[in-house]
């Protein structure tokens, strides 16, 4: 579906010209509105991303993607390691001036820069140029009308675009008054949504998993270690 399809669709719903600009520009607005209730459900496989950004030498802060919500992971695919997310104060604890440089083994979520993009800084500070890939959570920006004609596979799985087609009419009920179909069409949105969350839950497929130990770089409770003599 493109969001003109969804726009127009909820329109016809709601009983209103779904060519008239002003309720396509509301309609648009629920979109927006409803789309960021969607995204906060839960953690859905299809705003998992990954990219990457080259560092430069003596440059410790780089901005990640635009649609970066979450950063998750980090690793240098240029020299072939894990690069291990802390806390910005236990680097001030460690070297409080920032001083040192080499090769990047820890990253810190740094906030926003001006442009409100999430910010990271590397530590040691690079001293050349490396690749470093991350994987994040990513969000999905407001669409406004010079976005119409998109397809809207790129930000929401298919099976969840009927629930916004629903959200919209019953915001848009709602606003007019008919508060007995607005009610209707949310049951209708909770029902899709319901089935794309189990169809979400079971997107890992046969995966297994293992507790880590507590000596790993992992964050966890769980470790072992055999008694000597125990084991022959």
């Amino acid at each position: 579906m493109t969001n003109l399809e969804v726009i127009q669709t909820a329109l016809r719903r709601v009983g209103l010209n779904s060519n008239a600009s002003t309720f396509k520009d509301g309609a648009r607005t629920y979109l927006n509105m409803v789309g960021k209730d969607i995204q906060s459900r839960e953690k859905w496989n299809w705003l998992f991303k990954s990219s990457t950004f080259n560092t430069v030498a003596s440059t410790q802060t780089y901005s990640l993607a635009s649609d970066a919500l979450t950063p998750l992971s980090f690793r240098n695919t240029t020299e072939d390691h894990t690069i291990i997310v802390m806390s910005s104060q236990d680097l001030d604890a460690a070297d409080p001036n920032h001083s040192t440089d080499g090769d990047p083994r820890w990253v810190i979520i740094d906030g926003v820069d001006s442009s409100g993009l999430v910010q990271v800084s590397l530590y040691p500070t690079p001293d050349g140029v490396d690749t470093i890939a991350y994987r994040y959570y990513a969000s999905v920006p407001d669409f406004t009308a010079s976005d119409d004609t998109n397809s809207l596979d790129g930000y929401y799985s298919p099976v969840v675009q009927p629930a916004l087609v629903y959200g919209v009419s019953a915001l848009y009920k709602q606003e007019k008054g008919d508060d007995q179909g607005s009610m209707v069409d949310r049951q209708e949105m909770e029902r899709v949504l319901g089935v794309a969350s189990r169809q979400n839950a079971n997107v890992q497929g046969n995966r297994t998993y293992r507790m880590r130990r507590s000596d790993n770089r992992g964050s966890s409770k769980f470790s072992y270690s055999p008694q000597e003599g125990s084991l022959s």
